[in-house]
């Protein structure tokens, strides 16, 4: 990963209020977290590792009841030995709904439990939604109609495209620019056909987007 490429991913790009509607979250929820100390955020604003932390955060509290006390002691825990200001995105780290586990080779460690070895379940719904690229950049793809593993992968953020705003997938085409064109009465169907995507993508943009324009 080069430099200013590490630069882009911790760049103070989103605010409370655009991490709560791209990540389906309640903008309290998110000053919560960051005030409890959980995620690292910069006061100018929130980054894009930030971005991803709150996503996986979610999966920990939405979907698996993981108590905030636990995951803030299994992260204490975790920088005893660990030293990263990110340490929600290990891709070692995982759960079993009960604990935070450190996995290492064939080794489960846990991290709610002092010492004990035990195998946990994959968060794989939040976690398939982060691409890691072979030349280390990053793709999350964030839900937008449901939270579960057959959820469309229509809409992409990475930092490297369009400031780390939400596009196309596969197009680099501004979700922004698709809802201004939606917004002029301009079709589902003809801005498919325009930019060779299913409707469903367009549909996506749409979805993901109109919540914060009407917000802003």
């Amino acid at each position: 990963m080069t430099n200013s490429y590490a630069t882009l991913l911790e760049a103070p790009n989103y605010s409370v209020v655009e991490a709560a509607v791209y990540l389906h979250l309640k903008p309290e929820e998110i000053r919560r977290w960051i005030h409890g100390e959980v995620i690292q955020a910069s006061p100018q604003g929130l980054s894009f590792q930030n971005i991803l932390e709150l996503h996986i955060l979610k999966g920990l509290r939405k979907q698996t009841r993981l108590p905030m006390q636990r995951i803030r002691r299994a992260l204490q825990v975790y920088g005893e030995t660990e030293k990263t200001a990110h340490p929600l995105l290990d891709r070692r780290l995982e759960t079993d709904g009960a604990s935070l586990f450190l996995h290492d080779g064939n080794d489960y460690w846990n991290l709610n439990r002092s010492g004990q070895m035990d195998f946990p379940q994959i968060l794989a719904a939040y976690l398939q939604r982060i691409h890691r690229l072979d030349d280390g950049q990053i793709v999350y793809f964030p839900f937008i109609a449901s939270e579960d593993a057959n959820e469309p992968k229509s809409i992409q953020m990475t930092p490297a495209v369009a400031f780390g705003r939400p596009v196309l997938a596969r197009t680099g085409v501004s979700a922004d620019v698709i809802v201004g064109r939606f917004r002029a009465r301009e079709t589902i169907t003809d801005l498919a056909e325009e930019y060779g995507v299913p409707p469903a993508m367009i549909e996506d943009c749409v979805r993901l987007e109109l919540p914060q324009k009407h917000a802003a």
